[in-house]
């Protein structure tokens, strides 16, 4: 990134695409502690309510413990992270830092290394040769270009750039960066050393960090022979939340324009249950936030609101998206059997409307 060329932060008087006055963007940024405290503890609330339903009898109870566990857990790891890496999760910047960290912990995740790559997805928002989450063709967050990425983007299985499931792929980043070479979203690909000079320090001690806290974890399961327990509690939820997470956070760009300069067209907003809306800390409302990154997650409803009429993608529902993607993708692999997977592959463009 040159100097210049961060368009996400840019002064709203350069940024054509944003229709919110100076003054109504001043009330919607105000950032609060006792708000994001308040939502972190009723969302830790929910995961030890899911707990307790595990624990406690009958099949129905134990699966939507595991629900309840999982998606918490999953969201947390990612959604207030999010949050905290952009500083809007709390007013005061030292707790967004011990709140992304602690929060990642669950989903093998690093802050540190997260914020680094995120400011250019903000940046380059959807471009195809410059967003990272894009480029990695990471199963997380590349956007699918055909059913079998699909499938494993929302299963968290395979796919990807190096056929790496997220979980391998967060075990390869944080072994990776905690050995000093720091890595982009595909656990292999460097990032350059322009970037990653100015924290990787930090990175590779808050990784070694984490790898000490997994280790401790680990002896400790073992010790006790507390295997079980830790399937339950968290393996099990781990792998029912991600795909439920997955099912709603894959709709952010697909089928979105390439223009990263266009905040009304780059990103969508999908509507969600309130339960769904809790849980995402209002990330769902994606579209407000790329383009008003400084509005924290318990203004952005309102954002909503003022912003009404002003995208040009809003799915009516997740399920809406999905089924209107999957429509899109039929004829392309009808010609796929046509024509052939390479020459296919090379014309298809899967973000065109």
């Amino acid at each position: 990134m040159t100097k210049g060329e961060d368009w996400s932060y840019a002064k709203s008087s350069a940024r054509p695409d944003r229709p919110l006055s100076n003054a109504q963007l001043a009330v919607l940024a105000a950032r609060s502690d006792r708000a994001g405290f308040l939502h972190l503890g009723l969302q830790y609330g929910q995961i030890l309510a899911g707990a307790l339903l595990i624990a406690g009898t009958g099949m129905f109870g134990r699966m939507l413990g595991m629900c309840l566990m999982g998606f918490g857990l999953v969201t947390m790891g990612h959604c207030a992270q999010h949050e905290c890496i952009h500083n809007t999760a709390f007013r005061t910047r030292r707790i967004n830092n011990i709140v992304s960290w602690l929060a990642s912990l669950p989903r093998l995740t690093n802050p540190i290394w997260e914020r680094m790559l995120h400011k250019d997805h903000h940046t380059y928002t959807n471009d195809p040769a410059r967003d990272p989450e894009i480029m990695a063709g990471s199963p997380a967050n590349a956007l699918p270009g055909d059913i079998y990425s699909y499938v494993t983007k929302i299963l968290r299985i395979g796919g990807g750039k190096y056929g790496l499931g997220v979980w391998s792929a967060r075990v390869a980043i944080l072994t990776t960066c905690a050995a000093g070479r720091i890595v982009g979203y595909s656990g292999f690909d460097l990032v350059p050393e322009k970037k990653a000079t100015f924290v990787k320090a930090d990175l590779q001690r808050s990784c070694r960090l984490q790898l000490g806290f997994y280790a401790a974890i680990i002896l400790l399961v073992a010790y006790t022979n507390s295997w079980a327990a830790a399937a339950k509690y968290w393996l099990l939820p781990m792998l029912v939340g991600e795909p439920l997470h997955a099912f709603f956070h894959i709709a952010d760009h697909l089928n979105c324009e390439h223009d990263y300069k266009n905040g009304r067209a780059n990103t969508r907003t999908t509507p969600a249950p309130s339960f769904v809306r809790f849980n995402m800390w209002n990330m769902n409302y994606h579209a407000e936030h790329h383009l008003y990154p400084s509005i924290p997650f318990h203004q952005l409803p309102a954002a909503h609101d003022a912003l009404h009429g002003h995208f040009a993608h809003q799915s009516s529902s997740a399920v809406s998206m999905h089924r209107d993607l999957v429509a899109k993708w039929i004829p392309h692999f009808q010609e796929r059997l046509k024509f052939g997977k390479e020459k296919v592959e090379t014309e298809w463009v899967p973000c065109a409307e």
